[in-house]
């Protein structure tokens, strides 16, 4: 491993094990670290790395995976792979190797990364960081760094299956708008056909659209409107009212012409002619 930083650089490391996991603290002003600079990686024999930073800003760089890192934010590494890390001033990072049996099928990978926007996240930095704040009487008994290690670990799957679960949120939110923009013309789609057409709970697609602050026929409403404005636009000349109605799904031209009004202050055919429609 090499440092390049200040001819003085301030920098400490400090670190303990429990059970599994190793933990280490590392205080450093800015540099750049480079694992396996100009050496052969060794084999990691089945373990893994995990940058976790707590203070300022890191960019870890592996293989053609790039992670940047603000406090909270971690990623996971592969120690038996070159990486380069790029480091703040008044940085503080907490490096963790780990077997990766333990969270391979949790969903642990080199390269992911898990942001600190959840409260899973917010526990087990809390928890790392209270590790090393302790006043320890030298190091604790065995049978009490394999229960802390216990702990580590099962923060470390809680803070996995969070993030997964809101990239399948996130996932379904994809597929429900393709789905919304793909049946616009359809004038039964609400959330109940919806949540047919996707094979999912109603009670989720109410949730997708609950998360986007509106509510399914809300959503639906503003794209058909959207949508029509854009044909008024940009429209053949003359086109029927009527049809573009039946054709985005509205009940009949009335309707239509009282939703359009409501959103943009005037009728469809006064909006149309302002196009040279």
């Amino acid at each position: 491993m090499t440092v390049d930083g200040a001819q003085a650089i301030n920098a400490s490391w400090t670190g303990c094990r429990l059970g599994d996991f190793g933990l280490s603290l590392a205080s450093s002003e800015r540099a750049s670290v480079r694992r396996w600079a100009g050496g052969t990686p060794q084999s990691s024999e089945g373990s893994g790395l995990i940058h976790f930073q707590s203070q300022g800003f890191s960019a870890t760089g592996q293989c053609g995976r790039n992670a940047g890192l603000f406090s909270g934010d971690l990623t996971f590494c592969a120690p038996d792979e070159p990486y380069t890390i790029e480091i703040s001033d008044r940085n503080v990072m907490f490096v963790i190797d780990f077997p990766w049996a333990a969270l391979e099928q949790a969903g642990a990978t080199p390269g992911l990364v898990l942001r600190h926007q959840t409260p899973a996240m917010g526990v087990l930095h809390g928890f790392v960081g209270s590790v090393f704040s302790q006043s320890w009487n030298g190091m604790p008994a065995e049978e009490e760094r394999s229960a802390l290690g216990d702990v580590l670990h099962r923060l470390l799957l809680n803070a996995l299956s969070t993030q997964a679960g809101q990239r399948t949120q996130t996932g379904l939110r994809e597929r429900l708008l393709g789905f919304v923009e793909g049946n616009l013309g359809n004038s039964s789609l609400r959330s109940g056909s919806i949540a047919l057409g996707l094979g999912v709970p109603q009670r989720d697609v109410q949730m997708v659209f609950a998360e986007m602050a509106t509510t399914a026929s809300d959503y639906i409403n503003s794209r058909r409107l959207a949508l029509a404005a854009h044909r008024l636009r940009s429209g053949p000349r003359g086109a029927s009212l009527t049809d573009l109605a039946y054709e985005l799904g509205f009940s009949d031209a009335a309707h239509f012409s009282r939703r359009f009004r409501e959103r943009f202050g005037e009728a469809p055919s006064t909006y149309g002619r302002r196009f040279g429609q």
